[in-house]
């Protein structure tokens, strides 16, 4: 039976160690000689935009290891494009720098090519040679997986821009669900892994980018990286069985009050109110076969806003199938993956059904 954690707060400064000390307390940290934080980053987002795992987050985190770890402590990511803008935009870097902590750009680090699913995949060295990896990931939606939580936080694993063009490769929810599942085995085998999700800001709607902000007021953690997202997805609204990721890996959990330091049953704890994705509409209400049917006509499809785009040329960057050429989508070749949805850092992708291009 794996152990959840949960504390609710209302904002950064009241982070205090009762989580932590109950999420580690099974743990020597000097027993490890390499820890490997990873947060999530995105893209150069702000803090306030709550796309990102949150610089105050993320600092709580290094002075409580700084306090009990004698080792090497690294912050590793990839974003979805320029991960060092990233890391400077989302306040992590001036946090590292603060504590000397190192960070790296995974697209910049060694790797070692592993076989998932039949495609070879480069793994950063940084990841294959910690002993424990922290992971940090951000309570947010997600338009093509619904929610976006520990489990598809270790896709930033993958460095640079082989991740959208993975889209490509597993354009559907459900193939994408079985890729994430697979690295998720893969980077955890043998080795520790404790997950404590930034909830206190999180992302509703159209995340994990251009969705709204959320006072979700919650820290959530555990040593199991599914626990905490079966538990996260039910805050948020969900069955916990409707995120594939979830379904693939379902542990048994229990909850605990980290304040209390008391059990708690899922029906004492009541879901809060978390507007879900445009996306998530047609696949609750229709059966697979007759999705297949009128898929071209219901499917939200990505549609440039001409109102908010600065012609900055990224979504065609990280299209994955080349559906984007001046500024233009082509029906024809767009997937449904949402990466330029994902990636625009403006917010000048729509998501809208009935499109004609």
């Amino acid at each position: 039976m794996e152990k959840v954690y949960y504390a609710i707060r209302e904002d950064y400064d009241s982070l205090d160690n009762n989580i932590l000390n109950l999420t580690f307390k099974s743990y020597n940290l000097n027993n490890f000689d390499k820890i490997l934080i990873k947060p999530n980053i995105l893209g150069p987002y702000p803090p306030e935009r709550c796309v990102t795992t949150h610089p105050k987050f993320l600092e709580w985190i290094i002075k409580y290891l700084q306090n009990n770890f004698n080792g090497e402590i690294v912050v590793g990511e990839s974003s979805g494009y320029s991960t060092r803008k990233s890391f400077r935009v989302s306040g992590i870097e001036d946090v590292c720098i603060k504590y000397g902590i190192n960070y790296i750009s995974f697209e910049k680090d060694k790797y070692v090519k592993t076989k998932i699913l039949d495609k070879e995949i480069p793994i950063p060295k940084t990841v294959i040679d910690s002993d424990l990896i922290i992971n940090l990931p951000k309570l947010k939606t997600h338009v093509l997986m619904k929610f976006t939580g520990a489990v598809k936080n270790l896709y930033g694993c993958i460095p640079g821009g082989l991740k959208p063009k993975l889209h490509g490769h597993f354009p559907k929810e459900e193939d994408f669900a079985e890729l994430l599942v697979e690295l998720y085995k893969f980077i955890t085998k043998d080795k520790e892994i404790i997950t404590i999700m930034d909830g206190i800001w999180g992302m509703e709607g159209n995340g994990p980018s251009n969705g709204k902000q959320k006072h979700s007021k919650i820290v959530i953690s555990s040593t199991n990286p599914v626990a905490v997202d079966l538990f996260a997805s039910y805050y948020i609204g969900y069955k916990m069985d409707e995120i594939l990721t979830n379904r693939l890996l379902k542990v048994d959990f229990e909850v605990i009050d980290a304040d209390k330091n008391e059990k708690k049953s899922l029906n004492e704890i009541k879901p809060i109110k978390f507007k879900k994705p445009d996306t998530v509409l047609l696949n609750s209400i229709l059966p697979p076969q007759i999705i297949k049917i009128i898929f071209n006509l219901m499917t939200p499809k990505p549609k440039i806003n001409k109102k908010y785009c600065k012609k900055c040329g990224i979504c065609e960057k990280v299209c994955p199938v080349n559906a984007i050429v001046n500024l233009k989508i082509d029906r024809k070749r767009c997937i449904n993956c949402y990466c330029c949805h994902e990636i625009c850092p403006y917010n000048a992708i729509d998501l809208k059904r009935f499109v004609l291009f």
